[in-house]
């Protein structure tokens, strides 16, 4: 039997070590509002370590409601407020940053994330992925794409790349070329009226462990200068999780 290979390591592009590291989160629900709270705490370690930290954006147009409290990071008093600007408020004022909301959904085949250094995507539609990942603005991105998705007590967290040159990772393949059926796929994203048929929808610790996931994998490449996977697929209820590895090197 022939040895098994090791998997492939993602490097860290270099220029991340020596200015802040721009990130746009879009979507700011159940993940994103999770992952902005872990996005903060990271930021606070390696600014600690003498990095230069994060520069984050975060992107959604729509307000807090009821069955969103307690199940995502909002408290009673966000009732109403729009879920990035009250979300980014909080870590600003706690943290003493300058991160930006923007109140308002990213329109995938408008804006382009051609500037950024990583683009988190918390978005439970299909489409806009598939949009995201077709789209003109974002050809020439050098950015990293790290897509999060979930079902009721399944998920996954895919690194990839956005667009044709990123950095070094040129072959890192996205969550469009995992899951290229992903465009025209029909959903029904009908928003939940209640805690309770929220809670029948999805259990309630899948979010916090998506974000987690998406934490280590910032983490590793701020502090350990790369990673040795591109993502995991998680099952609460069985406990288990399972690495993705990579498949081309840097």
């Amino acid at each position: 039997m022939e040895p098994q290979q090791p998997p492939f390591k993602l490097c860290t592009p270099s220029d991340w070590f020596a200015r802040r590291v721009d990130i746009h989160v879009i979507g700011v629900g159940g993940t994103g509002s999770e992952t902005l709270a872990c996005l903060a705490r990271v930021d606070y370690a390696i600014r600690e370590l003498g990095h230069p930290g994060l520069k984050v954006t975060a992107w959604d147009g729509d307000n807090v409601e009821r069955p969103n409290i307690g199940r995502q990071a909002f408290y009673p008093a966000d009732l109403g407020h729009n879920k990035a600007v009250v979300t980014v408020q909080r870590i600003n004022y706690l943290f003493g940053l300058d991160w930006v909301a923007v109140p308002r959904q990213f329109d995938a085949n408008g804006n382009g994330l051609n500037g950024c250094d990583m683009v988190i995507t918390c978005v439970d539609v299909a489409q806009f992925r598939a949009d995201l990942a077709k789209s003109k603005c974002n050809q020439y991105s050098r950015a990293l794409w790290l897509d999060t998705g979930n079902g009721s007590h399944t998920g996954q967290v895919i690194l990839g790349r956005l667009g044709q040159f990123s950095h070094n990772n040129a072959e890192l393949p996205n969550v469009f070329d995992f899951y290229p059926g992903l465009d025209g796929k029909m959903e029904d994203n009908a928003p939940s009226c209640s805690m309770e048929e929220a809670l029948a929808n999805q259990d309630l610790p899948i979010n916090r462990t998506i974000a987690n996931i998406v934490m280590q994998m910032v983490w590793m490449l701020l502090r350990h200068g790369g990673l040795d996977h591109q993502g995991a697929y998680v099952d609460i209820r069985n406990g288990t999780m399972v690495p993705i590895n990579i498949l081309s090197a840097c």
